[in-house]
């Protein structure tokens, strides 16, 4: 195989396998320089791990910082939030002395073992050397790591994951102790990263949007502070050349027209998309033993991969991310909300109300409820709105309209049949 790209759907990359992102990665250690706290903000699968796991490699081979990648996706409480920031130092033995330093009261009995012991052993000893005072532990783990001999760059990954559990207990519904978690966790975060200023920055990212996650809670207020950069699918070219390079690598067929289709099919140019389009299309010619492709065999692949069983598995979590976000009253509404996008093709505000009040209760606030799916739908990369159209709706990626169109348009009722049965009847 040709020295290229591989085609690697589903885990973060680097080096050749991290293809045109040079711009953002530039971007991005820009504004970390510049000293700002950073709120990472992409729809989903366009690769914001990879580009924050590659930005924090460059800056640690330049040599002037410190690069901690915290994973919150497990977590469900600040104190867990504090003990997944200790523990990510560990691999930089400056920074993990200075955790050891700072809990060392609270470590007794395992101090002079501390590297020997197993990851669950510390891992239980951290929480309860936190424990009792999570901001005041908090605090002097920071002020430790603000300490070290060089300045510390902290991304805190699936924040918003680790915030809607906060806010939810592990329910259905947000609550007004959840809440306040959640506002004391955002507000310590805020006065810790101006109290650090200079010697900490802080990238935060996620799966899913921490904007709509904190207005539906009524905390913006508490990351007004962070400063917005943003992560768009590949432009359609960019998106063109790696499928032209995988095909010269992998000896696939794969003409410009061919790869034209590809993308036209898509739609919206997605890393992971185009990536596990390449794939089906690799492996069906593997298995055909085909020589040549044509249209045909695309949008074969198309129909029975990309939209059957195999594509479910890897598209679900378009679904399964939007039921963790919305509350159980709100469920209903998004999944109706697509559905009417998917089945006939676009979503009017008109029809959203429609639509509201067919699946919420009748106490409900529908206007109110609407405005608030349609924020997470947007800010999701689930929906835009038409730009010769406003208040006209329609999915972003072609892809994932259809695969939602299979999968739940079967007894859809357009909100204008709707309609007609309400004044029929």
């Amino acid at each position: 195989m040709a020295r290229g790209p591989r085609n690697r759907v589903g885990p973060w990359v680097s080096g050749e396998d991290f293809w045109n992102r040079e711009a953002e990665l530039e971007s991005l250690i820009r504004f970390l320089d510049d000293d700002h706290d950073v709120l990472l903000i992409a729809p989903r699968r366009v690769g914001k791990t990879s580009l924050v796991r590659q930005t924090l490699l460059k800056l640690e081979e330049r040599g002037r910082d410190y690069c901690v990648f915290v994973d919150l996706e497990d977590d469900a409480s600040p104190e867990e939030a504090i003990v997944a920031l200790s523990l990510a130092t560990r691999p930089l033995q400056p920074l993990w002395k200075k955790v050891t330093s700072v809990f060392a009261s609270r470590l007794k009995g395992v101090a002079a073992r501390i590297e020997e012991i197993g990851i669950d052993e510390l891992t239980l000893r951290l929480r309860q050397a936190v424990a009792g005072d999570w901001r005041a532990s908090g605090d002097r783990l920071l002020e430790g790591l603000a300490r070290a001999d060089r300045p510390l760059i902290i991304c805190f990954d699936e924040l918003p994951v680790m915030l809607n559990r906060v806010l939810r207990e592990r329910g259905p519904r947000i609550t007004p102790e959840g809440r306040r978690t959640a506002d004391l966790f955002l507000s310590w975060l805020r006065q810790a990263m101006q109290a650090n200023q200079g010697r900490i920055r802080f990238i935060v990212c996620g799966s899913i949007g921490l904007e709509p996650i904190v207005r539906m809670a009524g905390l913006s207020h508490t990351i007004a502070h962070l400063r917005p950069f943003r992560l768009d699918a590949w432009p359609r070219d960019v998106a063109d050349s790696f499928l032209a390079r995988l095909a010269e690598g992998y000896q696939v067929p794969l003409s410009a027209d061919l790869r034209g289709r590809m993308l036209d099919l898509i739609g919206w140019c997605v890393p992971h998309h185009v990536q596990m389009f390449f794939g089906y299309v690799e492996t069906s010619c593997r298995r055909l033993g085909a020589r040549s492709l044509d249209v045909a065999k695309i949008e074969g692949v198309y129909r029975s991969e990309m939209l059957g069983p195999c594509g479910h598995a890897e598209l679900a979590d378009y679904e399964e991310r939007l039921l963790r976000v919305l509350g159980e009253e709100s469920r209903p509404l998004a999944l109706v909300l697509l559905t009417e996008a998917a089945v006939v093709g676009e979503l009017t505000f008109e029809a959203g109300r429609i639509l509201a009040r067919a699946c919420q209760p009748a106490t409900a606030n529908h206007e109110n409820d609407l405005r608030v799916v349609l924020d997470v739908l947007l800010h999701d990369g689930y929906l835009r709105e038409k730009t010769e159209q406003v208040g006209v709706f329609c999915f972003v990626s072609d892809l994932i309209r259809d695969w939602w169109r299979k999968r739940h348009g079967d007894g859809h009722v357009p909100a204008v049949e709707r309609l007609r049965m309400e004044a029929g009847a």
